[in-house]
């Protein structure tokens, strides 16, 4: 009997030390000291692009947003490829921390324009924003294709 009761005593202790040690864990009112730098493809837009805190979009965030990509991409189903317009589009889902968007439209300029290294620098910090480890050459292809279809079929909706 004696052992039983020493063993719950014991692992009573070590609940409480779990629960409330402060290493394992820790106050949750850290702050942050990351500084996001500028994205941008084009270092003449640097200045204009503006970083602030997360915070949720506004209606009219989202529909200056929607007019700006809307206007992309029926000019890019004139002209599909313009490198520095599917950057642009890029540029937007970035902006917006919208990571994994924003490898279609780079992965397509990308092979329209492959010795552009802004380019490849962008796609590398995407893929890593977006939570992959790493992106294969053929999900690369796919995903260029998937743009640029996506761009073939903008403004064909209900």
């Amino acid at each position: 009997m004696n052992y039983w009761k020493g063993l719950m005593i014991a692992a009573a202790i070590d609940l409480v030390w779990i629960m409330g040690s402060p290493i394992l864990a820790p106050d949750l009112k850290v702050t942050s000291t990351y500084k996001r730098e500028p994205w941008a493809l084009n270092p003449d837009n640097a200045a204009s692009v503006s970083f602030h805190e997360p915070h949720t979009n506004t209606v009219d965030e989202l529909v200056e947003i929607s007019e700006r990509l809307d206007s992309l991409m029926m000019y890019l189903q004139e002209q599909p490829e313009d490198v520095d317009a599917i950057a642009n589009v890029a540029d937007i889902y970035a902006d917006k921390g919208w990571w994994d968007a924003a490898i279609g439209p780079l992965a397509r300029a990308i092979q329209l324009d492959a010795e552009r290294w802004s380019l490849w620098s962008a796609l590398d910090r995407a893929v890593e924003k977006a939570g992959k480890g790493m992106i294969t050459d053929a999900e690369l292809t796919v995903k260029a294709q998937e743009f640029a279809e996506s761009v073939e079929m903008w403004g064909e909706g209900c």
